[in-house]
């Protein structure tokens, strides 16, 4: 079976971040799936600051720009991970995603939120909206992480990571059966030259 390559994009560029640990744990255990490839990106690497110009209007754009391009244009698929912050999602994350569009179209994504009592929900609900005006869809399993800096630290869950990776899991072959589901198609538009 052809491997899939999803990465993961974390959504914070804040001091101390706490949502951080959740992200790594994430990105350990999807490596960890045979048919799988991943990579772990971080806004606090990306030189994007505000949003001037798209990717595609920088002239020449910074290599490390080009190289998230062809990272995210080559993914069957994306696992978020984002804290909530003020009943939303960061702008760090919403920037990240603004600087792209094509990369993002047809793709499933995955979401993983982290909060206080609620996980991160509100932040999901946005994000939902954003990654349908990209053109892509959020798949209908969700992980929210109540109590973050209770739950994660910096080795993973604190408790029961037995339920953790199971919880994971899940969510991972959710996305695979939707980006195995997806990829031909995309590949046909684009064979096609659709975008």
């Amino acid at each position: 079976m052809d491997r899939l390559y999803i990465p993961v994009l974390y959504g914070s560029v804040r001091a101390n971040r706490a949502s951080f640990p959740v992200a790594t744990y994430v990105h350990q255990l999807l490596a960890a799936r045979p048919d799988v490839e991943t990579g772990l990106f971080d806004p606090r690497d990306l030189p994007f600051g505000n949003l001037v110009e798209r990717e595609w209007e920088m002239n020449p754009p910074p290599p490390e720009v080009t190289e998230f391009v062809h990272e995210m244009a080559r993914a069957d698929g994306f696992v978020v991970v984002t804290p909530e912050y003020n009943y939303g999602l960061p702008g760090a994350l919403k920037n990240m995603l603004d600087h792209l569009y094509d990369e993002w179209n047809r793709k499933p994504f995955a979401m993983v939120t982290a909060g206080g009592l609620s996980g991160g929900l509100r932040a999901s609900d946005q994000l939902r909206q954003v990654v349908s005006g990209v053109g892509a869809f959020v798949i209908p399993g969700h992980v929210p992480v109540q109590f973050v800096q209770e739950s994660f630290g910096e080795n993973g869950p604190r408790s029961h990571p037995e339920l953790w990776a199971e919880r994971f899991g899940r969510l991972f072959r959710e996305l695979e059966w939707y980006a195995r589901a997806l990829r031909p198609a995309r590949l046909a538009l684009s064979a096609a030259g659709a975008p």
